[in-house]
């Protein structure tokens, strides 16, 4: 009799078969029609909705590699509005362009302005030495294009590929 159960149970199960193939069939079928519905949605989203056709907050002046003397050098901008030109607009700017890196502006003292930068392990340690460089010369050039700021002081745990101290735009300059 337990025989008997046993084909009965599998002639079940193999009548049900071609049920559960047709159901996980359809099941793909679906999820892939779902994907494709949100990648067309996703597609026909306006950038300008996305924030991906928005500008970035310019700074006067941006860090390019020359490669005649194969040294990185400050260009003007053409695209900075100087009516932006204040410190608050300028840090922005730098936490905009640089989200990694909490950069905090201190005081001015003299022609010297004071910044800190709290944890500075992402300037220090993964930017490597020429996204560093490139991150405090832009950030200097931007603060003394200033109309009294000469100098330009970095607080920050020094790492690998970055070191604190006062700087100016003499410091990129190459002789």
């Amino acid at each position: 009799m337990t025989q008997v159960k046993s084909i009965h149970l599998l002639t079940n199960a193999l009548r049900l078969l071609p049920l559960i193939l047709v159901l996980i069939a359809s099941s793909c079928q679906n999820e892939s029609r779902n994907d494709a519905s949100e990648e067309v949605l996703r597609d026909s989203v306006p950038d300008s909705a996305t924030g991906m056709d928005a500008p970035l907050p310019s700074l006067p002046y941006l860090a390019a590699f020359n490669e005649g003397s194969e040294q990185l050098e400050a260009e003007k901008n053409p695209d900075f509005d100087q009516s932006l030109l204040t410190v608050d607009a300028l840090t922005q700017a730098l936490h905009t362009n640089y989200p990694e890196i909490g950069l905090e502006v201190g005081r001015i003292s003299n022609d010297t302005l004071f910044v800190r930068i709290v944890d500075a392990s992402y300037l220090t340690q993964q930017m490597g030495s020429s996204g560093a460089q490139v991150y405090i010369m832009e950030a200097t050039y931007a603060y003394t294009e200033l109309p009294d700021v000469e100098f330009v002081h970095f607080d920050f745990a020094e790492g690998d590929h970055a070191v604190p101290g006062t700087y100016t735009r003499a410091t990129f300059e190459q002789d």
